[in-house]
């Protein structure tokens, strides 16, 4: 019995692994769905939640004020969440020099409207634009990022959301950076697939249209990972949700500072994900249990436990190399050995830590 579970487990992760490989292999970036008329180019809002940034808010500043985008058409908002550092002081220096930027204080939210949601829905308020790209304080954009993402959007769009990496400044960032690159790949990949998984909150495009039509934050359940709930609640309307992979929309953001800083990331993930559809808990599931797997496999068969587990680290490594070439990032193979032992460090870490009866820790804010 052990033996087939073992053997369930195994060629289920390496059959997942194979066709994300395949698809990435396959698809090298997804094509516009239209051109853009650069002489009527709609009305759009830059939502950005603030809270505590002042070491990152700078830097995502300057890549919005050059983006590639007429600043009559373009407002930047940016929702201070009661910041106890400079955030707001940095954000309003900006707001001083560029007329397009408003700085918000947010208001204390309630009990369904709390953490990011509330911002996020105190910044909808402020705008009448009929696209509300978000994004984070910690995030550099590409310079095409808006007009990139307006081009995947056809009648019926709600959602488009982009590829996130994590900048690879020290090893903990390379390590996130990599993490990031094969798991946002993952997603693409089911998306392809016709799979739906979820969008990314610091790279989306909502539609205004959407947005109403689903009465906002308002009236979605309080989660800590907001975006997946508004994912849900526009699909459950019936508007497509388009997840893309381009050069062009491909965001930056800052690493996580700190490993329990990053546990607790993980968490925050793995507590918004109860709410996800069952074939994706599988997919958790799998991951998790393939190395557990092979050492149970090992004290039976050795040989094939060590085949079984360096075909796993070919597939990967393989996928993460495309995926690095496409978005044009170049790392090491020493990078991709590291990532192994990382990468199984923090999957039993997370796993243990999400069982435990701690409460999720996020932004000095206690969910």
């Amino acid at each position: 019995m052990i033996s087939i579970i073992i053997l369930i487990i195994t060629a289920s992760y390496l059959l997942i692994q194979f066709l994300n490989a395949v698809i990435v292999w396959l698809v090298e970036y997804d094509e516009p769905n239209n051109l853009l008329d650069e002489k009527h180019l709609p009305e759009i809002a830059i939502l950005i939640a603030a809270r505590n940034e002042e070491k990152n808010i700078k830097n995502c500043l300057e890549n919005l004020v050059n983006l590639d985008y007429p600043v009559n058409r373009i407002s930047i908002l940016i929702g201070d969440d009661q910041s106890t550092d400079k955030t707001e002081i940095i954000a309003q220096s900006y707001a001083n020099k560029f007329p397009h930027i408003k700085v918000i204080a947010i208001e204390k939210g309630t009990k369904r409207l709390k953490g990011k949601a509330n911002v996020l829905a105190q910044l909808a308020k402020q705008t009448k634009a009929s696209y509300l790209f978000i994004t984070d304080a910690d995030i550099t954009v590409h310079r095409l990022w808006v007009k990139t993402l307006l081009s995947y959007v056809k009648p019926g769009t709600g959602i488009v959301s982009g590829l996130t990496v994590v900048s690879h400044e020290g090893f903990l960032g390379r390590m996130q950076q990599t993490d990031w690159l094969y798991f946002m790949g993952l997603l693409l990949s089911f998306a392809r697939l016709k799979i739906p998984g979820t969008a990314v909150g610091n790279n989306m495009l909502v539609t205004r249209e959407a947005y109403e039509d689903v009465g906002g934050y308002e009236s979605i359940p309080f989660s800590v990972t907001e975006d997946y709930k508004l994912y849900k609640e526009v699909r459950k309307k019936g508007y497509i949700t388009k997840n893309i992979f381009h050069p062009n929309a491909t965001n930056i953001s800052a690493p996580v500072s700190g490993f329990w800083k990053l546990i607790n990331q993980r968490k925050r993930w793995l507590t918004g994900a109860m709410d996800l559809p069952y074939y994706w808990w599988f997919v958790f599931l799998v991951f998790s249990l393939f190395l557990p797997a092979v050492i149970v496999y090992w004290f039976q068969h050795p040989q094939i436990a060590i085949l079984l587990y360096l075909f796993k680290f070919l597939i990967q490594s393989i996928t993460i190399r495309i995926q690095q070439y496409q978005v044009n990032i170049r790392t090491s193979i020493f990078t991709l050995l590291w990532f192994e032992i990382y990468m199984n460090i923090l999957t039993i870490v997370s796993a243990l830590y999400f069982i435990l009866p701690i409460r999720l820790r996020w932004k000095n804010r206690t969910y």
